[in-house]
C-alpha cells in the first residue's frame, strides 16, 4: 500500500507544479511579460515577446519531432515532412 501513497504524492506535486506554473504564465501575460501569438504559417499557438505572430513556430520547423504518431502513419508523405528548419536559397 506504500507504493499507492508514493504515487499519490508524486501525482500531487507534479499537479501543484503545473498548477503553479499556469499562474506564473498568467501573471506575466497580464503584465505584459509575453503573449499568446498564433503562427503566420500554420496557425498554431505560440509564445512571444511581442504582439506580432512569429512567421514560424516549432510546429512548422521540426514537424517530425513535435507529431511523431502523425509521421510514422502517413508514410506516403514523408517527402513533404521537415526534420529542420531550412530557409530557400535564391
Amino acid at each position: 500500500m506504500s507504493v499507492y501513497e508514493v504515487l499519490t504524492v508524486i501525482l500531487i506535486a507534479v499537479l501543484a507544479l503545473g498548477a503553479s506554473a499556469a499562474i506564473y504564465l498568467g501573471v506575466l501575460g497580464l503584465l505584459g511579460g509575453f503573449y499568446f501569438v498564433r503562427c503566420a504559417q500554420c496557425g498554431h499557438l505560440t509564445l512571444s515577446a511581442t504582439r506580432r505572430p512569429k512567421a514560424s513556430c516549432v510546429h512548422c520547423r521540426h514537424p517530425v519531432l513535435m507529431h511523431p504518431f502523425h509521421a510514422v502513419h502517413h508514410p506516403k508523405n514523408v517527402h513533404d515532412v521537415r526534420v529542420g528548419y531550412r530557409q530557400s536559397i535564391p
